[in-house]
């Protein structure tokens, strides 16, 4: 198997194997990943997977990493922001489907029409509520000021990750991982409760 360093070596120098090795060495990992711990199907895997590759290989030469834990905890990063990117924009798309509803027919008359526009008018308010909500607003603004490892640990937990494989993740022992996320815990709240004074 390849080392990193080769990898990134690759990378740097625009090779063409760099995007081959570290699909070979990466690719399987993250398809495993994506299906079992985001339940994708396998189209949807590749095409989260495909663009990590191509993000990743044109952003990797500008970083530095002191270990192959870095550089996969990395990687790993990088994914995750794609899955969830992935999933913003599904849940936006699966929100907006709309109903077809006949104007032509004779039978098309005004009740039917207002239903569907009232239906439509209802979704579009609470889903502008939702994302214009000051709790979410604030639980957001709470999370940004917390250190990014106990920010990257409670929304891990928030998706029901083990510790386990948060510690494989996040590149952290696992010893003190469920002290760790009790404090953070605790500090979320502590900064939403000092929002609301």
């Amino acid at each position: 198997m390849i080392d990193y360093k080769d990898i990134m070596q690759l990378i740097i120098n625009q090779d063409p194997k760099g995007l081959e090795e570290l699909y070979d060495t990466y690719g399987k990992k993250f398809y495993t990943y994506c299906v079992h711990n985001w339940h994708l199907s396998e189209d949807e895997s590749w095409e989260v997977i495909y663009k990590t590759l191509e993000t990743l290989i044109l952003k990797l030469a500008h970083y530095e990493f002191e270990s192959k834990q870095h550089f996969d905890n990395f990687l790993y990063k990088v994914l995750t922001n794609f899955l969830r990117q992935y999933f913003r924009k599904n849940r936006c798309n699966s929100e907006h489907e709309l109903a077809y509803v006949d104007l032509t027919g004779e039978e098309a008359d005004s009740s039917e029409i207002n239903k569907h526009i009232n239906q439509l008018s209802f979704t579009d308010y609470y889903k502008s509520e939702f994302i214009d909500s000051p709790e979410l607003l604030h639980l957001n603004e709470a999370l940004e000021t917390l250190d990014p490892l106990d920010k990257d640990i409670l929304l891990l937990r928030a998706q029901n990750y083990s510790y386990d494989e948060i510690s494989a993740f996040l590149g952290v022992e696992n010893k003190q991982l469920k002290v760790t996320h009790h404090r953070a815990k605790k500090k979320l709240i502590d900064k939403l409760i000092e929002k609301q004074l």
